[in-house]
């Protein structure tokens, strides 16, 4: 599953991995359930060697956060599932992904939840 997002904003790092000095390399988005998803920046070209995850594209955005606007289930092989095989290669982005959803039903879930469509207009709020 593959969906281009309306700009989705990350939520503030997590703390411990701050303190620590890893508070650029993890961060939450939220979907329009209210749950919070961890993120994990990763090397685009390391992008296969993530298997049974979810992909997300990010830039950061003027407030500091990162804004995503392109998320993607990766299947057990570590290839991108949907019609778009690859990550979008747009400038000043960064992928991330999301190891933590246990079964392919979790990883489409999440992906609908970050791109619900009435999730959209809470973001120009």
């Amino acid at each position: 599953m593959v969906a281009v997002l309306s700009p989705l904003l990350s939520d503030q790092p997590p703390e411990v991995p701050q303190r620590v000095g890893l508070g650029d390399r993890f961060h939450y988005f939220r979907g329009a359930s209210g749950r919070r998803y961890l993120f994990t920046v990763v090397a685009r070209e390391d992008i296969a060697d993530f298997r049974s995850a979810v992909a997300l594209v990010a830039s950061p955005a003027p407030n500091g956060r990162l804004s995503a606007a392109w998320v993607a289930t990766i299947d057990p092989f570590g290839r991108l599932e949907g019609r778009e095989r690859r990550l979008p290669d747009w400038p000043d982005t960064m992928v991330l992904v999301h190891l933590l959803a246990e079964s392919d039903r979790d990883r489409r879930d999440l992906v609908a939840d970050l791109s619900a469509p009435a999730f959209a207009p809470a973001l120009a709020a």
